[in-house]
């Protein structure tokens, strides 16, 4: 729950007007660098430090809200520095006005009255006299002198990071911020329906999920991510459990999000990044902080988010709605996709995916030149940064699953040693669990549907959560373990280069077709992506000739994006299929003309 602070001086209670012009907090830090003004809560007797070089404001953790949040500070040493979350406090500093601010819940000795707090405010401080001053009203309270050493200095950014001074340029960046009371752009979510009005229940929770519950809609209230409504609409509350074990309170938006209209905004398959990473060496990944809380919803739709709950926290009010993008409506990550596109529009070098950006260059320098060009467009449109789950300039990096190096991408080593260390699945979900994990890598594995063949088989006819044991054969356990070490195994794949020459391997057996899209570099072919797919009945019973014309049928589809607009060669291991583009389609059987005509709209150089 929040508390009420307020603050006063430790050695005196007097408070005045101000009558001379004062320098800058910063200006009379600096030259007093070992000095620091402290005032005490009047409320709470709350010692904090005003400090306009820390970057942020923060209070100590106590044993209550030691639950670590995402979220890192530093010192002025590079020391990394424990959060816990965020807390609304209302300050009142003898200066005859409130200060509402979240503060950041660290592993600090003391509060901190930082940069944020004190620019949003207008505070000044004056070193030589005591003196925290209301820069609009000009009433200020006194406070005391302690010299304290300049390690103490708290900060959003490491300072010992690759590109540290790049990102002081934009200061407001690194430092978190929930709801901005500024939005500088115009993006909104809409909820468009098309049904009624529908109601829910208010759904019962035990004690310590309602409590939990509680806390994070009064901190939502304070922060004014949602507000008390009157909405004829209503979700039940759903409490999504997260990583480090706290829970992140949404609605249960089902029945909502079945009456909304979809946005078919297009969202980027996973594997698109490779198209942005000819040729690169230096990387970058940004973590956007609490990107849903950037994009507003529209006033005539907010309350459709409306949520009821088991408690009143306003005047007995049981439902709020949410003033901002909350997880769980159905096109919040369409109108994130699009936004973040816009924010990032015309950058070649960029690949966003939701609040995940990769930066990619062909040099330290150029890459400088970018990371500036991105940091600028997120500091205009007013996003945060998270630094502690951000990486700058490195060689190699993890992204969305993979690991991305000069060379080429693979599969996570820790990935790839889970699948190793996957003992044989027990049930059909349990095996449908395995082979989701392992075919999240299917790009990189050479004939997977033929090498996956038999354990498919046993999920034949199954349902999504079948329990029912696996009967294993000897070839169906093998056939296992050489999915396991044909991940550990897995080909480097290279990245896509327009300039180099292009080919399509493709392959049929009697039961599924194969493909490896190729380029040629470095006097060798180096695979790019591999496909594979298996055959149903029907064309199980093809003959030869048809099954190597469907796999090159299939595999010139799924690889379009790569093929369109590029002159390049397909390679069959089927020799009467080279002379199949010089036969007039008239002859060919009508499956077999509409393939043949599909193919020579992307190339007609076929060789044996």
């Amino acid at each position: 729950m929040s508390t009420s602070l307020q603050l006063e001086s430790k050695t005196t209670r007097k408070s005045g007007k101000l009558k001379s012009a004062v320098k800058p907090a910063a200006e009379n830090e600096k030259e007093c660098r070992k000095f620091r003004l402290f005032v005490r809560d009047r409320r709470s007797n709350l010692r904090f430090l005003v400090d306009s070089g820390a970057d942020v404001s923060i209070i100590p953790a106590t044993s209550q809200n030691k639950k670590k949040a995402e979220y890192l500070l530093y010192a002025a040493n590079g020391t990394e520095i424990s959060t816990y979350g965020i807390k609304m406090l209302n300050l009142d500093l003898g200066l005859r006005r409130d200060f509402q601010f979240p503060f950041i819940i660290a592993d600090v000795t003391k509060g901190i009255l930082g940069a944020d707090f004190l620019h949003k405010y207008n505070l000044l401080v004056d070193i030589n006299k005591k003196k925290l001053i209301d820069g609009i009203t000009n009433l200020f309270v006194l406070g005391d002198i302690t010299a304290i050493s300049n390690d103490n200095v708290i900060s959003a950014l490491n300072k010992s990071i690759k590109i540290s001074n790049l990102l002081l340029k934009y200061p407001e960046i690194s430092r978190p911020n929930l709801v901005p009371k500024e939005i500088k752009h115009d993006v909104k979510h809409f909820i468009e329906t098309n049904g009624q009005p529908i109601h829910a229940k208010a759904r019962q929770l035990d004690p310590k999920r309602l409590a939990i519950a509680k806390e994070e809609f009064t901190f939502m209230l304070n922060n004014e991510i949602i507000r008390p409504s009157n909405s004829q609409w209503s979700s039940s509350l759903h409490l999504a459990a997260k990583k480090d074990g706290s829970y992140r309170p949404c609605g249960d938006y089902r029945q909502l999000n079945a009456q909304t209209i979809p946005d078919r905004y297009p969202i980027p398959r996973l594997e698109d990044f490779h198209q942005i990473l000819k040729e690169t060496k230096v990387f970058s990944k940004i973590d956007l902080f609490k990107a849903y809380f950037q994009i507003p919803i529209a006033e005539e739709h907010k309350c459709k988010t409306a949520i009821i709950t088991p408690f009143g926290l306003y005047i007995n009010r049981f439902i709020y709605e949410f003033n901002v993008m909350s997880f769980g409506l159905k096109n919040a990550p369409a109108t994130f996709q699009r936004f973040i596109h816009e924010v990032l529009r015309g950058l070649d070098f960029v690949f966003p995916y939701f609040d995940d950006i990769l930066i990619a260059s062909k040099s330290n320098q150029e890459h400088e030149i970018h990371l500036n060009l991105v940091l600028e467009r997120l500091n205009t449109f007013g996003l945060r940064i998270n630094i502690s789950k951000s990486v700058f300039a490195v060689e190699e990096i993890e992204f969305l699953g993979y690991l991305i190096t000069p060379q080429g991408s693979h599969p996570l080593p820790d990935k790839v040693q889970a699948i190793m260390n996957y003992k044989r699945p027990e049930n059909i979900q349990d095996l449908r669990t395995f082979l989701g994990i392992l075919n999240f890598y299917r790009r990189y594995l050479k004939d997977a549907a033929k090498n996956q063949a038999l354990l498919h088989e046993y999920l034949k006819g199954s349902k999504k959560k079948d329990k029912r044991k696996i009967q294993w054969t000897d070839e169906a356990e093998k056939q296992f373990e050489k999915c396991k070490n044909d991940l550990s195994n897995a080909t480097l794949l290279s990245f896509p280069n327009s300039e180099l020459p292009l080919s399509l391997f493709t392959d049929a057996s009697d039961t599924a077709i194969g493909a490896v899209l190729q380029q040629y570099e470095n006097s060798t072919w180096q695979p790019i992506a591999f496909y594979s797919k298996k055959l149903n009945d029907t064309q199980q019973d093809y003959s030869t000739y048809d099954r190597e014309l469907l796999g090159i049928y299939l595999s010139v589809k799924h690889f379009k994006h790569y093929l369109e607009g590029r002159t390049f060669t397909i390679y069959t291991d089927h020799k009467p299929l080279i002379f199949a583009f010089h036969q007039k389609l008239d002859k060919a059987a009508p499956r077999q003309a509409r393939q043949l005509n599909y193919i020579s709209q992307f190339s007609t150089d076929i060789k044996y």
